[in-house]
């Protein structure tokens, strides 16, 4: 047989003119984010506690304690992971629509891939 393929390659499995054509597959991903912030806090009360110790000595310690509820005064502040993803996704959507394919060296059509279809389960806010 007369082909254009150097020798032996015609066959070869590894070949890019020989390689199997993709499959899709559905998955989940799940990612967990963590972000240590500061917010200000304008109602609360302090507090202070007095321990004894096993060797009966006593020590006070004296902390401040919000009484706001912490998720929302962190949401009236901060964005949360999903609503950062959604204005990415908005920014990028504004660029393509301004002929920018390429910012910052990314390629805005895969970004704007990269951030549709996530969805947030839940926000949890602690104070340490």
């Amino acid at each position: 047989m007369n082909d254009n393929y150097p020798p032996g390659a015609a066959n070869d499995p590894r070949a890019p003119y020989n390689e199997r054509p993709g499959m899709e597959t559905e998955i989940t991903v799940k990612s967990r984010l963590i972000k240590e912030t500061v917010i200000e806090t304008s109602e609360g009360h302090y507090v202070r506690e007095t321990e004894i110790e096993p060797d009966g000595t006593r020590s006070t310690v004296g902390f401040y304690e919000t009484d706001e509820d912490l998720k929302e005064t962190f949401l009236n502040a901060h964005r949360s992971a999903i609503q950062i993803i959604r204005d990415c996704e908005k920014i990028c959507k504004a660029l393509l629509k301004d002929g920018k394919r390429f910012f910052a060296g990314i390629y805005i059509p895969i970004l704007i891939d990269d951030c549709e279809d996530w969805e947030e389960e839940e926000t949890i806010v602690n104070s340490d």
